[in-house]
């Protein structure tokens, strides 16, 4: 019997890697068979709603991805990268193995680099900044994860929540002091906290708007009446001079906050029927509890108080300052962003912060305070796609579960086969999400070494069973 130490070292592809099929080119086509299909159902979905004039389908793309149901980008960021570098990895992967005879412990590291890097280079260069960020979040989350469990770093409590509120500051002080954010982000800003408070052109109708119309609808006329008449009522009480919005101080926070709830258990809503699709024909009760999930609840908290903080304490700050001043929007800002307590998203905190990174990084560039690197964005998008992958191999338990589960669909769940059981002894506990995974291996295409380990499995079997 082979050391556990040396194993890993001297185990062939098969034994280590693509331990379904013994064939390594068999094994990319196992890998491709699984994909492609995937892709197609996955992205087809998203290609038909990019088209649709409704605004809120954009939300609703942007919250799958949020969700982990549609990792990568703002828009459906085409199938290649996304499952092409799944094969250019086997491949890769495989291939140094051969020529250098063995493994070692940078291999899924070096060996995503080629892969991943000529994955975003098929990408349409409009999308790849997105990707990189997107990817770049993930991999500063894997990175956090490997950190706190090595005890490099102490865990602060409620440290997303303060950084969410830091950068919600931040972002809404850059733009309300001058023009350096870019103009998508700018335009993001307006539609979440209302154009009033920040300078710019109005937008016509915001989405949030629009849903909270649409409910309106359909409630009963009585009700309609009602709440029309007890909106003209609030919206005649006093407003500072100072305040440029519409209406009532208290009928420009409430609206704000009811405009965006309504959006937020919208979204929440339809997520939750996406998610049981699958089982409606078995479990026809299960679409009343979509409707009535606690999570739309939070998600319309998280987004209604984010944005009726917001505008309580900017009223608030006129009203017993008299005067406007941009460092009312950057407290404002911060203590409208501790809504988050309400819907705690990982996910959400790294790409608003990402986002606000990117901008400050493009503006210094513009300005010539920071240096452009010529392709950056495939640079950020190769190296921090090979993190992953190395912790996919290594330390699976750190990445993202959503994201996970999302690796293991679009590989057919080969990813999972993996012998994690030989790199155990390295301690970076590879095994833990299949503890009482070992491969069934065609033994006429093992090697010696484990040929003689799995004849000792057998023998240690044989005694206990």
């Amino acid at each position: 019997m082979v050391a556990p130490s040396k194993l890993w070292l001297d185990a062939t592809c098969y034994e280590l890697g693509h331990t379904w099929n013994p064939s390594c080119w068999k094994a990319q086509l196992d890998l491709a068979k699984a994909a492609y299909p995937y892709s197609l159902k996955l992205y087809s979905v998203f290609y038909v709603t990019k088209y649709l004039p409704d605004e809120n389908t954009v939300l609703m793309r942007h919250r799958l991805q949020v969700a982990g149901q549609l990792p990568d980008g703002q828009l459906p960021p085409g199938q290649l990268p996304r499952h092409e570098r799944h094969l250019l990895l086997l491949n890769t992967f495989s291939t140094p193995r051969h020529l250098l005879g063995g493994f070692n412990i940078y291999f899924a590291f070096l060996c995503g680099i080629p892969s991943c890097f000529a994955a975003i280079s098929i990408e349409r260069k409009s999308r790849r900044g997105v990707l990189a960020l997107y990817v770049s979040n993930l991999a500063a989350e894997v990175l956090y994860n490997m950190a706190v469990t090595r005890g490099y770093i102490t865990p602060v409590k409620y440290g997303d929540v303060l950084i969410f509120s830091l950068t919600t500051s931040i972002a809404l002080y850059l733009l309300r002091v001058g023009d350096i954010l870019q103009p998508d982000a700018q335009s993001t800003l307006r539609s979440i906290f209302g154009s009033s408070e920040l300078p710019g052109e109005n937008p016509a109708t915001t989405d949030s708007t629009t849903v909270f119309e649409k409910i309106f609808q359909f409630l009963p006329r009585e009700v309609k009446h009602l709440l029309t008449m007890l909106s003209e009522r609030v919206k005649e009480l006093p407003r500072h001079h100072l305040c440029k919005h519409e209406g009532s101080c208290i009928h420009y926070v409430s609206e704000g906050f009811l405009s965006k709830f309504s959006l937020g258990y919208a979204i929440q809503t339809a997520l939750n029927l996406f998610r049981t699709m699958p089982r409606i024909t078995r479990r026809p009760s299960a679409v009343a509890r979509s409707l009535v999930d606690r999570e739309n609840v939070y998600l319309g908290l998280f987004m209604g108080g984010l944005v009726g903080a917001f505008r309580v304490i900017m009223c608030l700050l006129r009203w017993f300052r008299n005067q406007d001043s941009p460092v009312h929007i950057a407290i404002a800002g911060f203590l409208a962003g501790l809504s988050n307590f309400t819907y705690r998203s990982t996910t959400i905190v790294l790409f608003f912060a990402s986002r606000v990174i990117e901008n400050l990084v493009y503006f210094g560039q513009k300005r010539g305070y920071l240096p452009t690197i010529p392709g950056g964005d495939r640079i950020l998008y190769t190296l921090s796609t090979s993190t992953i992958l190395h912790a996919a191999v290594f330390e699976p338990h750190q990445i993202r579960p959503a994201y996970w589960q999302f690796l293991l669909r679009v590989t057919g769940n080969y990813f999972s086969q993996l012998n994690r059981k030989l790199v155990d002894v390295l301690g970076t506990n590879a095994s833990n999400l299949y503890p009482n995974f070992w491969p069934e291996y065609d033994l006429r295409y093992a090697s010696p070494q484990m040929q003689s380990e799995e004849l000792y499995r057998w023998w240690i079997d044989s005694i206990y069973i």
